[in-house]
């Protein structure tokens, strides 16, 4: 199964009232990053054609969040971008990133962001949920069911 899956950054799941998806990574840190660029293209459609454009015409940002457990952490670092998003009317790219898991009860997570503004989003994401999050590496590759309440 795990050579099936190593080139997907993630896939759709069929729910009628949510947004659910199952995000995948070579390593955490590429989980975060597939898990992000579902939120962007969830918000935009076109996300890939806008992260092409080779100037934003934001400025660069770093995010930084610490939580309890790597679960809680994805969770933080979602509603971030998400919020920054709302607030900037931007959709955010990450390219770059580490994550840690400190101990059993601290995780953190450092990323950098570069902001593309839009001039609307084509889905209104409420909350990023903790239903069915459970990241795990499954035959050498992370993955995490991701659902976006909407």
């Amino acid at each position: 199964m795990a050579a099936n899956i190593t080139n997907k950054k993630y896939e759709l799941l069929e729910h009628p009232a949510e947004l659910r998806f199952r995000i995948y990574g070579k390593t955490l840190g590429e989980l975060f990053i597939n898990a992000a660029l579902a939120l962007a293209e969830t918000l935009r459609q076109d996300a890939k054609e806008i992260f092409k454009n080779p100037k934003p015409k934001t400025k660069n940002s770093k995010l930084k969040a610490k939580s309890i457990d790597i679960n809680s952490l994805l969770v933080d670092f979602l509603s971030e971008i998400l919020a920054k998003s709302q607030i900037n009317k931007c959709i955010y790219l990450v390219p770059k990133i580490r994550v840690s898991i400190v101990n059993s009860q601290k995780s953190k997570v450092v990323a950098d962001l570069v902001g593309y503004p839009v001039d609307h989003f084509n889905e209104d994401i409420k909350a990023v949920t903790y239903q069915d999050l459970n990241i795990q590496k499954i035959d050498g590759i992370w993955q995490t069911i991701l659902v976006f309440d909407i």
